[in-house]
């Protein structure tokens, strides 16, 4: 439970590091820049808002609740309206997350938790108490499989402090190409399963505690793309994908599902859906016309606030261009995470430049990115060092990398020309760009927040972050 890995007292970290300069910081440290934050949440609700469909943000990336609030919108002018919808990868996210939910509710706020991974068995009593603050149908769980959702279903109505009034919501989760969870719409398994789902659901005549809400897809494998137009491919192929899903349905029960599709580097790709010329941007329209004439269509995505490597490396949208409404440019500038940390050693005489740094793979994590062979990339801010080369994968590739990692070491490397090497002194504070935002974040009990519109090298808030499952 949330309660067994209790919060670090944010007063305390207040007191310790708001106002304390980043070369003062002890290291490793992980470092939020709350400008660049707000600019991609307010272009992911924006686009949605023009779009005309909802959006459920995903909060495993980052494990906070200054950052979930952000994502719905709160303190971002003319978005605070937005629905405050959820999605978790552990039962601990939702704990640390009902409150907020229970007040917003309150307030007349649509609001609601989709436990965004087919449920354990073992977690059916935690969500029976969250379910029981909240609103009927505003715990979601995600379900693939018949079996699973008959022991599920067995589990929650025989438990003692299950409510029969509040149902619980289920998505069906649709494989679209990820193979990871999910059932693809041609297994011979796939309408038993919708067909299970609806003899409990208790708001179309079934005797059950449940309601199926809709069709769920992550299109995980569009990390592999490299282009606009693959982006868009994934968010058109996702909308079919669920549109075949909704035949298992009977017709006159098919009104007002919600079709849930998304990734970061699709969902954000929609923001290409008003301006691109990509050949594929009439045929989304198109199609998500049809098929919100029926259903409610909603994006999720997670790790778009604070973005990374892996993503910048998809290319889903333009590196370039004004950040103007219902748009950000996807570029290394743009990465609202990065990792402060110490060199502790310089080895000038090796064949390549190389230095030791203070943070290794339980800090960073051991996420590859396709685009290049490292691990992290030393941006071209650092502490108490400069750089006048950042290494660019379709550039130059002339930069510091993290190019070997250990537990608690890695070992930045010079990339190109030896004679243009930035030299780095024993000391120097350097920050890195992670390959994957969501394993740099996991090793740290809190963030330290920067914001760059007020000069970004001096600690101006800190949020601590959740732990637990």
């Amino acid at each position: 439970m949330a309660s067994n890995f209790p919060l670090s007292n944010a007063s305390l970290l207040t007191q310790q590091f708001v106002g304390k300069k980043l070369v003062d910081l002890p290291t490793p440290s992980i470092i939020l820049d709350r400008r660049l934050i707000k600019a991609n949440c307010t272009a992911m609700l924006q686009i949605c808002k023009k779009l005309k469909v909802g959006f459920r943000a995903h909060v495993k990336s980052h494990k906070t609740l200054e950052l979930s609030r952000l994502q719905v919108g709160d303190g971002l002018p003319g978005l605070e309206n937005t629905p405050a919808l959820f999605i978790v990868s552990t039962v601990a996210e939702a704990e640390n997350l009902v409150e907020y939910v229970k007040e917003q509710q309150e307030k007349g706020r649509e609001s609601s938790i989709l436990y965004g991974v087919p449920v354990p068995q073992g977690a059916v009593p935690r969500l029976i108490a969250l379910a029981n603050v909240l609103k009927s149908e505003s715990i979601n769980i995600i379900i693939d499989n018949a079996d699973a959702f008959s022991l599920f279903h067995d589990a929650l109505t025989a438990h003692p402090d299950f409510q029969s009034e509040k149902k619980i919501g289920v998505f069906v989760k649709i494989d679209t190409g990820y193979r990871r969870a999910g059932i693809a719409t041609s297994s011979p398994k796939f309408k038993p399963l919708v067909g299970t789902v609806l003899a409990k659901d208790g708001s179309k005549g079934g005797e059950g505690a449940v309601v199926l809400h809709g069709f769920y897809s992550h299109f995980g494998h569009s990390y592999a793309g490299n282009s606009e137009d693959d982006a868009a491919s994934g968010l058109i192929d996702e909308l079919l994908g669920l549109e075949e899903a909704t035949h298992a349905v009977p017709e006159n029960a098919r009104k007002g599902l919600v079709l849930s599709i998304g990734a970061t580097p699709t969902a954000t790709a929609a923001q290409n859906m008003l301006s691109s010329s990509s050949p594929r941007v009439e045929e989304f329209h198109v199609t998500l016309s049809r098929l919100k004439e029926q259903f409610a269509v909603e994006l999720h995505a997670g790790v778009y606030p604070l973005l990374d490597c892996q993503q910048v490396a998809t290319h889903a949208r333009p590196a370039k261009g004004a950040a103007i409404e219902g748009f950000q440019p996807l570029n290394k500038d743009s990465i609202a995470i990065r990792m402060l940390v110490e060199v502790t050693s310089v080895y000038t005489e090796r064949e390549t430049p190389e230095a030791l740094v203070s943070a290794g793979s339980l800090a960073m994590g051991r996420e590859p990115c396709k685009s290049y062979s490292g691990w992290g990339i030393v941006t071209g801010s650092m502490g108490n060092s400069k750089t006048s080369s950042v290494y660019d994968e379709r550039g130059e590739k002339a930069g510091w990398i993290v190019g070997r990692i250990s537990q608690e070491h890695g070992i930045l490397t010079w990339q190109g020309d030896k004679s243009k090497c930035n030299e780095l002194t024993i000391g120097d504070k350097v920050e890195i760009w992670p390959n994957h935002a969501c394993v740099a974040g996991a090793g740290f009990g809190w963030y330290l927040v920067v914001d760059s519109e007020r000069g970004c090298d001096e600690v101006v808030d800190v949020w601590p972050r959740w732990r637990g499952w």
